[in-house]
């Protein structure tokens, strides 16, 4: 696991290719144990996730995503995740806190 802090940011890039149970605790304790500075976590080394990470990130508070595989990507939006976890499509959209991914459901009346 990678940190990377500054004055207003805490960057976690999980080094791990799948975030597991043992991973999604390890994770939820750096986060935990930080301060009351924004959080983003780098998914650009994860190529699968469990529920367990679903879960654990979904009960988290001032936790952003960024640099989301797109497998990753659709079982967020399909559990409607998009609406309460901040995705972004990079760091630099993160840092800035603008380009925020939303799915938005459309329909024609």
């Amino acid at each position: 696991m990678e940190i990377r802090e500054t004055e207003k940011i805490y960057i976690i890039t999980p080094l791990s290719p799948k975030l597991n149970e043992r991973e999604s605790l390890k994770l939820e304790a750096e986060i935990l144990n930080s301060t009351d500075k924004r959080i983003g976590i780098d998914l650009s080394f994860v190529h699968d996730c469990t529920i367990d990470f679903i879960n654990r990130i979904k009960n988290l508070k001032n936790v952003s995503l960024f640099n989301i595989p797109s497998d990753i990507f659709a079982i967020l939006t399909s559990m409607n995740l998009d609406k309460t976890i901040p995705l972004f499509v990079s760091e630099m959209d993160f840092i800035a806190d603008k380009h925020q991914l939303l799915n938005r459901k459309f329909t024609v009346l």
